[in-house]
């Protein structure tokens, strides 16, 4: 069964990245708003990925802000960069060139076996 991380990184997420990556057959990550702005957490999910050296694992950006509500976020447990108290280097690891929407989609239509290239790649 592939596996499709959606989150919005901060420290829960980053742990979730390494443990999911070492135990499923994970196809990809997606980012939405969340602990932090849209821009932090996809940041921090690039971070994630290329610690872990999963850099072959695409990363497709979603939302800036929830369907319904007003953005909400959490500096005061996650710092202001959403990931604050780890010092990691800028990731380098690009973006699936597909919304994290689409990637979804493509994800979930997709027939491709371990090995094959994840969707959006």
């Amino acid at each position: 069964m592939h596996y499709l991380l959606d989150g919005d990184p901060g420290h829960d997420d980053m742990l979730t990245i390494f443990l999911a990556a070492k135990h499923l057959d994970v196809v990809g990550f997606t980012t939405v708003s969340g602990n932090q702005s849209l821009e932090k957490t996809t940041i921090n999910a690039r971070k994630a990925v290329e610690l872990a050296g999963l850099t072959d694992l695409p990363i497709a950006k979603g939302l800036p802000r929830p369907l319904v509500n007003l953005p909400r976020y959490a500096p005061e447990i996650h710092g202001q960069s959403g990931l604050d108290g780890v010092d990691l280097p800028d990731p380098t690891v690009p973006l699936s060139p597909l919304h994290a929407v689409d990637f979804i989609i493509e994800a979930s239509h997709s027939t491709t076996t371990s090995g094959s290239s994840p969707p959006g790649r």
